[in-house]
Parts: structure tokens; C-alpha cells; sequence
């Protein structure tokens, strides 16, 4: 495999996250064996989670710990970035608390680099259980849209919005997306405003679909209407996805027009030039 172009990866999850199972020290060394340079972790937390067998909780006391321990012990070899991605959607936690409420909450409590947003799930179910064969896909694909609108014109306590349009790897079909340009134009308009990025996520590769997350027009877009942070993340729940086709995303990257490609420290974007 070619060496690739640049040597961080900032989307990525070790054993603290429900649906990895690889340890936390395996993931760090796996990284390191990649020429990985800097390397954020950002294990799942998603409030509400409805799938009992992958709820997504996270030990947070000893996430941090063993994060703040790492990046000592690490000092010299890689730089360690303390990152989480939140699951955004709608529901209650308990009684008194909305989900997006405790999102806020978990992202406030400690220190972070970075904060991935994402969304997992499509108002009361999982995209990943989801039985979209019985399902109108173009009503779907409306409907996920508009609920990711509602959602992200409340929640804004993250840095970048996390695979885009995850929607594309679970409904079974790539459908036309005219129908859903002028809600997604709102997305990135809203985005933008903010002040958050974007990322191009490799992750569809491994599983064969060969789909970028988020779709081309869609980066394209955001840099239209005047987006500029971007980063590149595998995802990797292994090591061996480590900036798993991060070659092939710089090349689409720079064919839409990105000049810059952005890293995350104290939750401030560090921008650095595309590689030639």
C-alpha cells in the first residue's frame, strides 16, 4: 500500500467505543506502525442510543484518564488528540433531561480537542436496524434530512458534522438527491454560519460500497457556499483502516477545490496545506 500524503487521521474509535473491540493501547501502537503523527480518538457517545445490544455509552472518567495517560507516555512518538463523536438526535434521556441536553452536558464535563457531531439515528430508530426495504426511500431520504435540519438548528456543541450522508449506506439504494438539495443547501448554510466543518469519511470502503460520506456534491457545495474546514477520518474500529483510502479522498479533495485540510486542538481548527 502507497504511503499516504499526510500522517494524521481524525476520525477514530478503540475498545471504549460499544462497537469496538480492540484495545485501547493496541489501537494507539496499530497508529503509530501506520506513520501515524497525530491521531484523534473520538469513541462514541450517543445519549439515548436505542439499540439495547449497542447502547454507546462511554466510561468517561476512564476514557479520559487513560487518554491523558496515553498522551504522556506517547510524548515524542505521537501526538494524541482527545476527541469524542456525539450521536445527535432528538428523544429524552430521563425524565428531566433531553438527549441533546446530555450530549451538552458529556462534551462540557471534560477537555476535549475535538468533537465529531453525527448522527446515527433517523427520529425513534437506528439507522443501522432500520427495515428500509419496507420503507418509500425517497420520503426517507426527505425526512432524514429535514430531521438532521431540526436537529443541528438546536444542537451545536461540536467541531465537525461526522459522515454526512451516512443515510446513503443503510437505505439500499443511491438515490437522486434533487429532490433534498435545497434542505441540504440549509445544512451546510447553517454549518458554515457556525463555524463547524466538515469531513470526508472513508469508512463505506471497507464495507464494499465504495460511497464517499459525505456524497461529492455535497463537499462541493460547502466549499461553494464558503466552507473551509475539512478533515479526513477512517473511522477505523482496526487498526489496518487506518487512513484506510486517504489518498484517493486528498485527490477528490483537491479536484472539488480544497486548498486546506484541517487538524483540531482545544477545539480550534489548525489548517494545513493539501499535499501536492
Amino acid at each position: 500500500m502507497s504511503k499516504c500524503l499526510i500522517d494524521c487521521d481524525f476520525h477514530t474509535h478503540t475498545g471504549f467505543s460499544d462497537d469496538c473491540y480492540v484495545e485501547f493501547d493496541t489501537m494507539i501502537e496499530g497508529a503509530i506502525a501506520a506513520g501515524i503523527k497525530t491521531l484523534a480518538v473520538t469513541d462514541h457517545y450517543d445519549p439515548g442510543y436505542p439499540d439495547p445490544e449497542f447502547p454507546f455509552t462511554l466510561e468517561f472518567d476512564e476514557y479520559h484518564k487513560t487518554l491523558n495517560e496515553a498522551r504522556e507516555r506517547y510524548e515524542g512518538i505521537i501526538d494524541i488528540r482527545k476527541g469524542m463523536e456525539i450521536g445527535i438526535w432528538g428523544g429524552m434521556f430521563d425524565e428531566k433531561t433531553s438527549n441533546l441536553q446530555e450530549a451538552d452536558r458529556a462534551v462540557n464535563a471534560n477537555d476535549h480537542d475535538y468533537i465529531i457531531g453525527s448522527f446515527h439515528c433517523m427520529r425513534k430508530d437506528d439507522l443501522y436496524r432500520y427495515d428500509f426495504s419496507k420503507a418509500d426511500g425517497p420520503a426517507e431520504l426527505e425526512d432524514f434530512y429535514k430531521f438532521m435540519y431540526e436537529s443541528l438548528s438546536e444542537y451545536k456543541n461540536f467541531d465537525v458534522m461526522g459522515h454526512f450522508s451516512i443515510i446513503d449506506r443503510y437505505i439500499g439504494k443511491i438515490y437522486d438527491y434533487s429532490p433534498v438539495e435545497d434542505t441540504i443547501d440549509e445544512i451546510l448554510k447553517m454549518l458554515i454560519a457556525d463555524g463547524k466543518g466538515i469531513e470526508i469519511n472513508t469508512s463505506s470502503f471497507k464495507y464494499g460500497t465504495g460511497i464517499w460520506l459525505p456524497r461529492e456534491s455535497i463537499l462541493k457545495r460547502y466549499l461553494d457556499l464558503g466552507g473551509e474546514i475539512l478533515t479526513f477520518g477512517s473511522d477505523a474500529h482496526e487498526p489496518k483502516y487506518y487512513q484506510y483510502h486517504f489518498n484517493d479522498a486528498i485527490e477528490l479533495a483537491k479536484s472539488i477545490g480544497f486548498k486546506y485540510y484541517c487538524t483540531f486542538k482545544d477545539r480550534k481548527p489548525e489548517f494545513h496545506n493539501m499535499p501536492e
